[in-house]
């Protein structure tokens, strides 16, 4: 049985995405309670444009104090102890690998994070995730007794279309998703952003699926399967961002 509500410190694993920044102007209005701590997992791959916002917008005109969790608390990194690349890339036989990049660069990255601010079995805690009402399928529990999991948006019965309208009313500008540069659930219309508005995420990550093709020559970051310098983003793709394992990414 976990410790009673009254007993558990309220935290936050800032997502960086819609729902986070939705989530983020609830507490500044006073809506919702401010947690003791937010955090944000740095995967060392996030999309520049995403701290940028972050910086200017959460943190300025929100006055939310998004504290970091580095990417040095992750034990892998772009593969796994067996040589195997963490996030879902797309294979040339038409399948995909399994994503294992959220949970190790994300999940396990901000409870180390927590338990080296001090809370943990002794000092259990109450974590808000990001995931609103039209999510409830990414609704996970912690694994951990210490983390109770609280998703305030499905509390509130708050949907996605909801946020883009709670953000609009406090006048800032809608978030860019949250995702890394390398993210394999990008759609072309992702894509297409990141070479045109953030050219050197863009040059990272082409260098970055070479370096994975070097090693596994099969396999790809983009549903074309082809290399990323040489995908065609004119093509009118689905947008891919609905399937992170952990309810994190993306929020």
């Amino acid at each position: 049985m976990g410790s009673p509500e009254s007993e558990r410190s309220l935290v936050w694993s800032f997502g960086g995405g819609v729902q986070s920044v939705a989530l983020a102007v609830l507490v500044a209005r006073g809506d919702l309670p401010r947690p003791e701590a937010v955090v944000m997992a740095d995967t060392s791959y996030e999309a520049s444009e995403t701290w940028a916002y972050i910086e200017r917008y959460v943190r300025g005109r929100l006055e939310l104090d998004v504290q970091v969790a580095p990417h040095s608390l992750a034990t892998v990194g772009l593969y796994s102890t067996e040589g195997k690349p963490l996030p879902p890339l797309y294979t040339i036989q038409g399948g995909k690998l399994p994503s294992f990049c959220s949970e190790n660069w994300k999940t396990r990255v901000v409870s180390r994070w927590l338990r080296a601010k001090g809370y943990g079995p002794k000092r259990p805690v109450r974590q808000w995730l990001g995931i609103s009402l039209d999510e409830v399928h990414r609704m996970k529990p912690s694994q951990k007794k210490w983390i109770e999991t609280e998703w305030p948006l499905i509390d509130l019965s708050v949907r996605r279309s909801d946020c883009y309208a709670l953000i609009r009313a406090a006048g800032i500008p809608q978030p860019p998703r949250s995702s890394c540069y390398i993210c394999p659930h990008r759609g072309s219309a992702q894509w297409g952003r990141l070479k045109n508005h953030s050219p050197d995420d863009w040059g990272r990550a082409v260098e970055i699926e070479t370096e994975i093709r070097q090693k596994h020559p099969d396999l790809f970051l983009n549903n074309q399967r082809v290399p990323l310098a040489e995908v065609d983003l004119s093509e009118d793709q689905k947008e891919l961002f609905d399937s992170c394992d952990e309810g994190i990414c993306f929020t």
